[in-house]
């Protein structure tokens, strides 16, 4: 879900924490990534590309499966080491928000 705004707001408020870095500059360090947006990422794009996705025996979608994989390969061929994060359940006051979002 992330904060609206929050990177309009650092832009205007703070520009000189925000800039941008090849993956190289990491090298040797742990990246938390957000693990829910990555697959939800590949997930769009897998919607989007109709009969052309990957399945396994059963046929079941798997591009998103390998779209993680070669994300993940290309940090880690980076030398960075991944730390993926999982969303638990959100607290009472942003449960609100999301139920106020779904309205």
């Amino acid at each position: 879900m992330g904060i609206q705004g929050l990177t309009k707001l650092l832009a205007d408020q703070a520009p000189e924490c925000m800039k941008e870095q090849k993956f190289e500059a990491y090298f040797g360090r742990k990246i938390a990534v957000d693990a829910s947006m990555h697959i939800y990422q590949f997930m769009a794009v897998v919607g989007r590309m109709g009969d052309q996705m990957l399945t396994n025996e059963a046929g079941d979608v798997t591009s998103h499966l390998q779209g993680m994989f070669y994300r993940t390969a290309k940090m880690l061929e980076a030398g960075i080491r991944p730390v993926f994060v999982f969303d638990g359940k959100p607290p009472e006051l942003k449960r609100k928000l999301l139920d106020q979002r779904g309205e």
